[in-house]
């Protein structure tokens, strides 16, 4: 199969970016709301371009489920399924064109925030001859490889994604808000940008900069202390459960919850992919994960703290971002992705990634070997294995510190006596919690509770620090601990919620809540003490007040 990705992709690189104006057997829990969702269908028109249509047509290339129900949840909800009676590339198009179109106005709400509040409104050059040295090294190897499975699935994603920049270019009726390609990328990009940026940063020098304790920390908290995740086996084998919390920056609050049912005729294990995600990216990037091959995909940043690994930072490799994508659909257990994932490694987003096999799982049985697979990854190497001897313990918690001894000491986590108990494995304060709280969970409900736990003023494990606790609330933070010498308040924290169990993976159903954790705080408002928050960061598409419940998403629709 002979790539032109080379050609259309540069093409639409080249160029600035245009100036932007902003106009200041537990099942479904709660209140089901089955009023249906609109749906879309793309079609080849005359001219070999697409055309989109309100309607829910199988014939089509493929048809969508979409609603922006921000208001009301917290999430979009965007379900497509592509029809395999076309081709892989027509129906990867087709996937990516609809996308684009339909959540047009999602996604530009998305990169204003992303571009204001994290770039800035600028875009280096160094960061743009980056991506495209990138892109060039990924085509190459496409066209060199073009019956290898792991390759095709790499176009197949480039096709989607450039396909989609189409579709949002043709829905958009403003030419101040066109977007590019370089756009679309660094949304997609916006983990693998974690370690790239300060990558690029020390390039230019010889000499190798220190972690600074004192004013690294809160920048370091607020881009790699990234999520917490729990794996929790019921005392009594009934049931097996997996829970996420994604970090991040609230400005980074507009999500949509998307499921990817794509019939591809290149081998692959997965058809149906479900995972929290962000306007215009084609991962999740918080990241979790249900395949329709029974394996759930989840993530917590682990980041580097030891500036010597950046140099291995090469655009001869493939972004974290695209490899999971190829790994989920490829794996058939929790060894086969971590094979896959650590191919072409690019030493960017830095994580402990925890694959949870539900098929070596039988409720009230067993437990067997290969339920859980941890791999942590820095740059120019990957380290995985069998962990589910701790599982059988009773749990498995995440929480942004790597496990293996090697990834620990080469990131620079043996040299943090600064912090404290901060970041060690076993003492940290989200450890300490785990290790209080996890085996008293015995059921989804409570699960749930446990993701987004947060009692910062009562609980002495939280050393009187909002942001030691699982679903963190940076904004709560004060200085009148001295622990907190180095953290100062910010809009960032847990932003949702996500958990399963045997039941819901077998149904493909995944739990899920969207906003600021409050259950023991009050809910996160950007007018709160002010509109401080709300003046700081630009926040457009998203409601003021965060204090919505949990949503059970399905392959085809979201009840709340």
């Amino acid at each position: 199969m002979k790539s032109q990705i080379t050609v259309f992709l540069l093409s639409l690189l080249i160029g600035q970016l245009l100036a932007i104006q902003i106009n200041s057997d537990q099942l479904p829990f709660g209140k089901a709301d089955k009023t249906a969702f609109p749906t879309f269908t793309v079609y080849q028109n005359s001219d070999n371009g697409y055309i989109v249509k309100p309607v829910k047509d199988t014939t089509g290339i493929a048809y969508a489920v979409f609603s922006n129900e921000m208001m009301t949840t917290g999430w979009g909800y965007l379900s497509i399924t592509t029809n395999s009676s076309y081709s892989d590339l027509t129906q990867a198009a087709g996937a990516g064109y609809l996308e684009g179109f339909i959540t047009q106005e999602m996604i530009w709400q998305n990169w204003v925030n992303m571009y204001v509040n994290e770039y800035h409104k600028t875009i280096g050059q160094d960061v743009q001859n980056w991506i495209t040295s990138n892109i060039q090294y990924m085509d190459a190897q496409i066209n060199a490889n073009p019956t290898d499975p792991y390759w095709t699935h790499i176009s197949l994603i480039w096709t989607q994604l450039t396909s989609m920049v189409s579709g949002y270019n043709d829905a958009n009726t403003d030419s101040s808000t066109s977007l590019q390609l370089l756009d679309f990328l660094l949304m997609n990009m916006d983990g693998d940008m974690i370690d790239l940026g300060p990558a690029l940063n020390l390039s230019s020098s010889t000499q190798t900069k220190e972690f600074n304790p004192k004013v690294r920390f809160t920048e370091f908290m607020r881009k790699t202390g990234h999520c917490s995740a729990l794996i929790k086996l019921a005392d009594d084998l009934s049931d097996l459960y997996s829970a996420h919390v994604t970090w991040s920056s609230f400005y980074e609050m507009s999500r949509i919850f998307k499921v990817y049912n794509f019939g591809y005729k290149n081998p692959a294990a997965s058809k149906i992919t479900m995972f929290s995600s962000y306007p215009a990216t084609l991962s999740s990037i918080d990241d979790f994960y249900l395949l329709d091959t029974k394996i759930t995909v989840i993530e917590t940043t682990n980041g580097l703290m030891n500036n010597n690994l950046y140099p291995l930072i090469t655009p001869n490799s493939v972004l974290s971002w695209i490899r999971v994508i190829v790994a989920n659909r490829m794996a058939t257990d929790g060894n086969s992705w971590c094979q896959v994932f650590e191919k072409y490694n690019s030493g960017t987003y830095n994580n402990q990634w925890i694959i949870v096999d539900y098929n070596k799982f039988t409720p009230g049985v067993s437990v067997r070997d290969g339920t859980l697979f941890i791999l942590e990854q820095i740059p120019g190497y990957c380290e995985y294995a069998d962990n589910t001897d701790i599982l059988l313990t009773g749990y498995f918690g995440s929480y942004n510190i790597p496990r293996y001894e090697y990834i620990f000491n080469i990131s620079g986590f043996n040299d943090t006596s600064a912090y404290g108990n901060w970041f060690s494995y076993t003492a940290s304060p989200r450890a300490e919690i785990f290790r209080r709280d996890a085996n008293n969970v015995h059921d989804l409900a409570q699960m749930q509770a446990m993701i987004r736990y947060n009692n910062w003023a009562k609980d002495p494990l939280s050393l009187g620090n909002a942001g030691n606790q699982i679903s963190s609330r940076f904004d709560l933070v004060t200085h009148d601990d001295p622990s907190n010498q180095y953290l100062n308040p910010d809009a960032f924290g847990g932003i949702d919620g996500k958990v399963v169990n045997y039941q819901y993976v077998q149904n493909l159903l995944v739990a899920a809540q969207s906003g600021p954790t409050h259950d023991q705080v009050a809910p996160f408002d950007w007018t709160q003490n002010g509109g401080v928050w709300s003046s700081k960061y630009t926040h457009v598409g998203m409601p003021d007040r965060w204090d919505f419940g949990w949503a059970t998403m399905s392959v085809e629709t979201m009840d709340y």
